[in-house]
């Protein structure tokens, strides 16, 4: 009866739970490799949503307009789709991983207000690259450095 003995049951309960260790593992590995999450600068996304424009207060306190702080308007895309973006290893304090973005502040040269500005309101596709929020400027975690933006028809 050397086959149920308790050392011989703990042997048996250890390698099980080895094996459960191990095959978790695998599995998570493959679940992290092939995550749906975008990547930050210097890959190339593509947002779908609406293009809205926003107001918010800026120097001297960023608190209240009519107490004199100067207004900032940006451009946001309001997301068809919640986003994740992973963790830039290279800059993970200015690159995080974030997740359940709804909403990405752009980044545009000046001339792309005027070039773009009948698309306020629309479902557009933006394609640029993404970086982290780092100034009081930022009015969203992630942001997009807008190369296009095009209508969706």
């Amino acid at each position: 009866m050397a086959g149920n003995s308790p050392i011989h049951s703990f042997a048996l309960r250890l390698l099980a739970l080895l094996l459960f260790v191990d095959v978790a593992t695998v599995f998570l590995g493959q679940s992290k490799s092939t995550s749906q999450c975008l990547s930050y600068e210097p890959s190339v996304v593509t947002l779908s949503g609406t293009l809205v424009r926003k107001t918010f207060p800026g120097p001297p306190n960023y608190e209240n307009i009519q107490k004199g702080d100067s207004v900032e308007t940006s451009w946001f895309v309001e997301l068809a789709k919640p986003i994740c973006v992973d963790e830039d290893r290279n800059a993970p304090d200015l690159n995080p991983a974030r997740i359940d973005i709804h909403a990405v502040q752009l980044v545009l040269k000046p001339e792309m207000y005027e070039k773009y500005k009948s698309l306020v309101g629309k479902q557009v596709r933006v394609t640029g690259t993404l970086f982290g929020e780092y100034t009081g400027h930022h009015h969203t975690p992630v942001l997009l450095t807008v190369t296009t933006i095009a209508a969706v028809k």
